[in-house]
């Protein structure tokens, strides 16, 4: 059983938009097993095994995009409209940052300052999550979001400078590229959605001190009635599916990542019957397993973008992983596009 939950707001906005498209929502909620009375109350919690339900549902048709470019701040309740009321872009984003577990660590991804030779970049980072790995609407839908949140705090058509996706490339990626109106990048270790960093100082268009303050305070009740997270390997995976994208996770990273020592993060894994080599390990494996549904890349390639530095010492873990060899897994698994 999938643990945890999410925002009940961020639930129903998913379903406003299904309606929007023309799906008949009662059917899917009652599929999905969404409690209406739950998702009337926006503050409520929905159980995340609905929320993946609901998305698997709608996976069914190629509807991502469309889907995403219908979610906005809205969906994030309190903490998204305490976004459209500070004083900036950049501000409304470090909000999101300290309490986006209101609505689900994984709501949104996660922002980095980069150099670029265009000049710095804004780039949303969002490793693969395991549980939605067998899913594209999902992903595909968060690109989108990420664009309409970031436009929705402007004010303004904010230009999307790069994409890319964490999938298989599908047969005509025609259709990505006119949304997104630049080029996609596809099978990359993360998904990733870049604009100009010079849009983290754009005045915010509603911006509200009173109001915001107010909203301010609604989030942060939300945020303290929230149950402990006390399963220090959730919180590990977390952080080294961000991290695996740059290369092979350190313990004292993640350990300081989690405001924890190197020392503490190793007992408390210990005591939950798991080591940090074996999530990264699992974590290899999830990420392997969904780029080899990529053709166009090889199985070089794709130990590289797990975090191996030789090809040998990851084929001899995917044999480990699936009994089989990178190139007779891929010849009995069809791709997904």
């Amino acid at each position: 059983m999938m643990g945890g939950s999410v925002l009940s707001a961020l639930t129903s906005s998913v379903l406003d938009a299904a309606a929007e498209l023309g799906l008949d929502v009662a059917a899917l909620r009652a599929e999905a097993g969404l409690d209406p009375a739950l998702l009337a109350d926006p503050d409520a919690r929905i159980p995340l095994g609905q929320h993946f339900r609901l998305w698997e549902l709608l996976s069914r048709r190629p509807i991502g995009l469309e889907l995403g470019a219908r979610l906005g701040l809205e969906g994030m309740g309190a903490v998204g409209y305490a976004m459209q009321h500070g004083t900036t872009v950049g501000q409304a984003l470090e909000w999101l940052e300290r309490y986006r577990a209101v609505v689900h660590p994984d709501v949104m991804a996660r922002p980095e300052r980069r150099p670029a030779p265009d000049g710095e970049r804004l780039v949303f980072v969002k490793p693969p999550v395991a549980a939605f790995a067998s899913l594209r609407e999902p992903l595909e839908a968060q690109a989108a979001a990420t664009v309409s949140v970031m436009r929705a705090l402007a004010g303004a058509p904010v230009p999307v400078l790069a994409v890319g996706f964490p999938l298989a490339r599908p047969e005509d990626d025609r259709r990505h590229r006119a949304f997104f109106g630049c080029a996609v990048e596809w099978a990359t270790p993360a998904l990733e959605i870049a604009f100009d960093a010079a849009w983290l100082g754009r005045p915010l268009p509603r911006a509200d001190a009173h109001l915001f303050g107010y909203l301010a305070r609604r989030a942060a009740e939300l945020l303290a009635a929230l149950p402990a997270e006390d399963r220090a390997a959730t919180r590990v995976r977390r952080e080294i599916g961000v991290l695996l994208a740059h290369g092979e996770p350190r313990l004292a990273e993640v350990a300081k990542r989690l405001g924890l020592s190197a020392r503490t993060l190793h007992r408390r894994l210990q005591s939950e019957e798991t080591t940090f080599a074996a999530l990264i390990d699992e974590a290899r494996r999830d990420r392997a397993l969904l780029l080899l549904e990529d053709p166009r890349l090889s199985a070089s390639e794709i130990a590289f973008l797990v975090g191996y530095s030789e090809p040998a010492p990851f084929f001899r873990a995917f044999r480990r992983w699936t009994g089989d060899s990178p190139q007779a897994f891929r010849s009995r698994t069809p791709a997904r596009v």
